[in-house]
């Protein structure tokens, strides 16, 4: 049987992916207490903890520091849709957790940000959703880990301050 290539690029999305899998252990996802951050230190600055709140509804427990970062802020204890810049942006990121909820399966999603002028990619953002679920059924956290690829420090410095068009490039239900 012919194993098909992971859709994941990002050696360390992939690492994430690997580690949501182990800790599994058998059963379609883990839960929040099968995490141990001393297994996964490298991993920890690219990392977020989201609270379900129901449908459409999602609230940062934790944020790593490289994407407290990049986002400008650290977020944590607020709601997403309180904090994500630009209506079409927010929709776009509540809809991938949303379906990671729904379908109960990690989600993997890459996207292209836009400068002004028509077509000059200013970043590139890889993320990939992972359900947690405390009973086996209910999700109730998703393990989130994003990295950032930048054209210039200027795009760095104004990551998620405007909301800026953006195209999502690869959408994988993993």
């Amino acid at each position: 049987m012919e194993t098909k290539p992971s859709p994941i690029a990002d050696v360390r999305l992939q690492g994430a992916f690997d580690y949501w899998r182990k800790a599994a252990t058998g059963r379609a996802m883990p839960s929040r207490r099968d995490l141990d951050p001393v297994d996964i230190p490298r991993l920890l600055p690219h990392v977020m903890l989201v609270e379900v709140h129901g449908q459409g509804r999602y609230r940062y427990r934790l944020i790593g520091t490289a994407n407290a970062q990049e986002h400008g802020m650290n977020a944590t204890g607020r709601f997403l849709d309180e904090v994500l810049k630009g209506p079409e942006y927010r929709d776009h990121v509540l809809g991938l957790y949303d379906e990671c909820v729904r379908e109960r399966r990690p989600v993997y999603s890459e996207s292209l940000f836009l400068a002004a002028r028509s077509g000059t990619t200013e970043r590139h953002t890889k993320v990939l959703f992972m359900p947690l679920s405390e009973d086996g059924t209910t999700i109730n956290q998703v393990f989130v880990a994003q990295v950032f690829h930048y054209v210039e420090q200027k795009t760095r410095d104004q990551h998620f301050l405007v909301g800026r068009p953006h195209k999502e490039i690869v959408r994988v239900l993993l």
